[in-house]
């Protein structure tokens, strides 16, 4: 039993209980907030940060608590909790102007232009001369283009302010270009130098106004200025690696960046910076020996790792650049450039729906990263689709304009479509960045051509050909559009000038029969005999003979010419699959079959005997038959593109073939024959099948461009051109290919067409 008196004792304590926890909220918050200033001014920010979230956590609305943690958070560097904090604790607080602006700051740093604006009219009201504040509002007015508000703002600190201070000079010169008051602007920035000599960015920001006025002299003046100011200044030399490329000079740019690796020669994208000039330029030893120097210096760095593994792949050095790879994926298995550069192996080895697998999420997961839609683009491309490989490229260019490789493969896959305005403006930017590449003007070349802007053409190849007399890519281009510009006589001389540098290059010889021998066979024969006098060991010369002699019916004299193309090349399949196709002819089937058949099963993963086989098979109609053998050779082999070209056209041709399958086959043919007027023949076929009509125009007048005006390739245009409802363009291409009086399997089908066109 209780009583009265222990009662009254009991009910004692617990009050006194209660008064005390209702008292130590307060009093706690308040120990830990003093308990966090005592460990700021230790330099324990970690300790001091605790203990202000947990006064936070007794007084969510203490605002001293929070503006002193969102100051630590941004000693740490932690903008985004340092943004929450400052927000509430200038909510909280609104006597506290520092809190106000630094709130207001964060809201223009993250676009919120009208809540900074209300924050800074509340601090100018409590305090009209506070100088942040006013600083804060001309930028403010500046990013609005409120020009003259902006100088109203600064005005408003005085002039003994404004000349005493660099920055604020600075901010006024920026303010004045964007007035384009261009002399008041180099007066402001020549002032903040005056004011701060060794202020680096006021020389910078003066360098750019003239850059952009494109004071040439002025700006050189400047730049060796800064150089000798600041020579251990890494930016300094950057600009003048910058300057130094601009005119050409690629020596003194990679003088510039040894320097600036020399100044910093920890800093790994330094040394990244002096490999991919050296690449750019094509000097690969050197760019080698920096990045694996790098790799000695800077130890265990995925950046270096993964760009000399890269840079091995880029190479054909697979084995070197596998054996990185997986030192990289072992060593930084999270590092992104990890699936990326897995994605570039699948794309080597003919992997490519492997590689889509890779680099779709890669794009979503770095959005701004522009590589993987690179390489996106190039997966899509070999797939042929092109229209996602256009929007990939897009991309990749849209967050770097500055990469020449991006542009280089838009503008191939412009060309593709037959969009030659376009391609002619992107491979000419690709150029304009890598003065260097040879590619870039070839493919500019061909845009040109195909535009039929022939003497821009002829002044790039003519240039070219000054760097590298011998290439028969670069002269056959400058042939095409020689004649294109109606000078047959130069264009016969480059072709001959292209045939001492490769006697046996097919495309020029039969280039030429047709200029100079045309319904000559007799004549054509003769002089390809001189050609084979000129490289005795040139199996293709041996095999145009044979189809030169096949058609004068001189079978003998062909079999034994296809046989001699054989013996010098016994890898080829064309010599054998031709005296295959005579000797069926001939009426020997038995023979052209058993010919083909030894081949095969004496070497059962003999390409050349299932490429014979697979066309003895197509021409006799055995369309089934003919696919088998062209989907064992892809199996042997999954790039030979002979195989993958012929596969192509027969599921495209097929009723219901996989027009998808047949566009990758097409697309493997095209990338690995680009010039091949066959392979764009197919490819325009399987476009033309898929309904895509543009795209086949395209690979077809491509087709004719590189060919002896193949009625076959000119009547598949014709239909392309009646389909996509060019019905002029069909009439004129028909009329053109039946005044030839020279015989082609289609010629009934194609005087069907044209009647009923002309209807």
């Amino acid at each position: 039993m209780i009583t009265t008196k222990k009662l009254f004792a009991v009910l004692l304590l617990f009050s006194t209980a209660l008064l005390s926890s209702c008292n130590s909220p307060e009093k706690d918050k308040q120990t830990h907030f003093t308990n966090a200033l005592e460990y700021i001014e230790q330099d324990k920010w970690e300790a001091a940060i605790l203990e202000l979230r947990s006064a936070i956590q007794l007084d969510a609305k203490y605002g001293e608590a929070r503006y002193q943690l969102g100051l630590l958070y941004l000693k740490e560097g932690d903008q985004k909790k340092a943004y929450e904090e400052l927000i509430r604790a200038a909510d909280l607080l609104p006597d506290n102007l520092d809190a106000n602006f630094k709130a207001a700051l964060f809201q223009l740093l993250t676009g919120n232009k009208e809540e900074c604006r209300k924050r800074l009219d509340h601090i100018l009201t409590k305090d009209p001369n506070y100088r942040d504040a006013l600083i804060l509002l001309a930028n403010l007015e500046l990013s609005e283009g409120n020009f003259e508000a902006a100088l109203a703002a600064l005005a408003r600190l005085g002039a003994e302010q404004l000349d005493s201070s660099g920055d604020l000079q600075n901010l006024k010169g920026r303010i004045h270009v964007a007035q384009k008051r261009w002399s008041e602007a180099e007066a402001s920035f020549q002032k903040a130098i005056a004011v701060e000599e060794n202020n680096f960015n006021h020389f910078k920001t003066l360098l750019l106004l003239y850059e952009t006025r494109n004071e040439k002299e002025k700006f050189k003046k400047l730049l060796d200025e800064i150089t000798e100011k600041f020579p251990d200044n890494a930016e300094a030399h950057l600009l003048q690696a910058g300057y130094h490329r601009s005119t050409g000079d690629f020596e003194k740019v990679g003088n510039d960046l040894r320097k600036v690796v020399e100044i910093n020669p920890e800093n790994p994208g330094y040394r990244l910076k002096l490999a991919d000039h050296y690449q750019l330029v094509g000097q690969y030893d050197q760019a080698e020996e920096i990045l694996i120097k790098a790799r000695s210096d800077i130890a265990q760095n995925p950046d270096i790792t993964g760009a000399l593994s890269g840079f091995y792949l880029d190479r054909g050095r697979f084995e070197d650049a596998r054996a990185l790879f997986d030192n990289l994926r072992a060593e930084s298995p999270q590092f992104r450039e990890v699936p990326l550069l897995q994605a570039r192996f699948h794309l080597n080895d003919g992997k490519v729906k492997d590689a889509l697998e890779i680099l779709q999420p890669l794009t979503k997961n770095f959005p701004d990263w522009p590589e993987p839609f690179f390489y996106l683009a190039m997966a899509h491309q070999r797939l042929g689709e092109i229209d996602a490989a256009q929007q990939a490229a897009a991309a990749a260019i849209q967050k770097n304009k500055r990469n020449y490789r991006y542009h280089l493969l838009m503008a191939q896959l412009l060309l593709t479509q037959g969009l030659f305005d376009e391609g002619k403006k992107e491979a000419a930017t690709a150029l304009q960045l890598n003065p260097k590449n040879l590619n870039a003007a070839l493919i500019l070349s061909r845009a040109l051509i195909g535009l039929k802007e022939f003497e821009p053409a002829i002044t790039i190849l003519s240039d070219l050909r000054k760097v590298v007399p011998d290439s028969t890519e670069i002269l056959s281009h400058l042939a095409l559009a020689t004649l294109g510009a109606g000078d047959r006589k130069k264009g016969e001389r480059i072709l001959t000038d292209l045939l001492e540098i490769d006697p046996g290059h097919i495309e020029t010889i039969s280039l030429l029969i047709n200029l100079t021998h045309k319904g000559n066979l007799p004549g054509a024969e003769a002089f390809v005999r001189q050609q084979i006098s000129k490289a005795p060991e040139d199996h293709r010369l041996y095999l145009l003979l044979g189809n030169l002699l096949e058609e004068q019916k001189k079978d003998e004299e062909s079999l034994a010419a296809y046989d001699k193309a054989q013996n010098l090349s016994p890898d080829s399949p064309e010599p054998m699959l031709a005296s295959a196709n005579l000797l069926r002819r001939l009426g020997k089937n038995k023979e052209a079959m058993e010919k083909c058949s030894m081949l095969s099963e004496k070497n059962p993963k003999s390409i050349p005997g299932k490429m014979c086989l697979a066309g003895l098979y197509a021409v006799e109609g055995s369309a089934g038959k003919a696919i088998e053998q062209y989907k064992n050779i892809i199996e042997i082999n999954k790039d030979y593109a002979p195989a993958a070209n012929n596969l192509a056209w027969l599921i495209a041709s097929e009723p219901g073939g996989d027009l998808g399958e047949a566009l990758m086959l097409a697309m493997t043919a095209k990338q690995a024959l680009p010039n091949d007027h066959r392979v764009a023949d197919t490819l325009g076929w399987v476009h033309y099948q898929r309904g895509s009509y543009a795209l086949a125009i395209a690979q077809f007048e491509f087709a004719l461009q590189n060919s002896l005006a193949d009625p076959a390739v000119a009547y598949h245009l014709a239909m392309a051109q009646n389909a996509n409802n060019q019905k002029e363009k069909a009439v004129q291409t028909l009329n053109k290919l039946l005044t030839s009086k020279g015989e082609f399997a289609d010629r009934q089908k194609a005087e069907t067409l044209l009647k009923e066109l002309n209807k």
